[in-house]
Formats: structure tokens, C-alpha cells, sequence
């Protein structure tokens, strides 16, 4: 069973990308938006990720 959530460390490892940059683009909207969990613990949702990933995917493809 996965979670719907994706923490921010899994999100890390899942793109590649810095943790200040996952929060920059996120805050400029050009990511997954926040999501705020208990606490201070914040995540992402598991699909708006996983599409982020494809549209990436996709950019890179009608590149080469």
C-alpha cells in the first residue's frame, strides 16, 4: 500500500533535485504544490509529482 503522500526526502531521491530547489519550484508553482502534514512536516501529493516526472520526461524526449 503506497502512500498518496511523497515526503520530501522521497521526493528528493525520486527527482534528482536539491532540496532548495524541490521548495523554490514549488513556491513559484513550477512543482508539485505543499503540502503541510502535522507538525512541520510537509509533503507532496504522490501524483502531482509522478506527473511532474512525466512532463519532464516528455520535454527531454521532443528535445533530442
Amino acid at each position: 500500500n503506497t502512500s498518496p503522500f511523497v515526503l520530501l526526502p522521497e521526493a528528493v531521491r525520486m527527482t534528482a533535485c536539491p532540496r532548495s530547489t524541490i521548495l523554490k519550484y514549488s513556491r513559484l508553482g513550477q512543482f508539485a504544490p505543499i503540502v503541510r502534514l502535522l507538525g512541520n512536516r510537509i509533503a507532496f501529493n504522490r501524483a502531482d509529482v509522478e506527473a511532474w516526472i512525466e512532463a519532464r520526461l516528455d520535454v527531454s524526449k521532443e528535445a533530442a
